[in-house]
């Protein structure tokens, strides 16, 4: 979503590679914005990710299955986790808003949460 309010076409990382590669492009480069990237990108999206694929490991157990394949599976996200802390990093560093550190310490404190459980 845009700053007004619309979504940008690279906003569906389904689009297609340059869909996908634009998706990355724009987040990396701080053209998301800080809200947007910390609250939906990571707190809300990446939460359910990672929710989920915690979800899936724990199946994995429970029907007796690998444990090697529960811990790959539940370690899927965090490429994807390291991407958006260090992109709400670089976005705050470059917006220079009176919030950007506290944004910065609560996406470390859910790096950190979303890395332990």
């Amino acid at each position: 979503m845009t700053q007004t309010g619309h979504f940008h076409p690279s906003d569906n990382p389904l689009g297609g590679q340059s869909g996908l590669s634009a998706f990355f492009s724009r987040r990396w480069n701080g053209d998301v914005p800080l809200g947007q990237l910390f609250w939906w990108d990571m707190v809300v999206v990446g939460s359910i990710i990672n929710v989920a694929t915690t979800i899936v490991a724990l199946l994995i157990l429970a029907a007796k299955m690998s444990a090697l394949l529960a811990v790959a599976v539940h370690l899927i996200p965090l490429p994807y986790n390291l991407f958006l802390y260090g992109s709400v990093l670089r976005t705050a560093d470059m917006a220079g808003t009176p919030n950007a550190n506290a944004v910065k310490l609560s996406a470390t404190l859910w790096i950190i949460l979303a890395s332990l459980l």
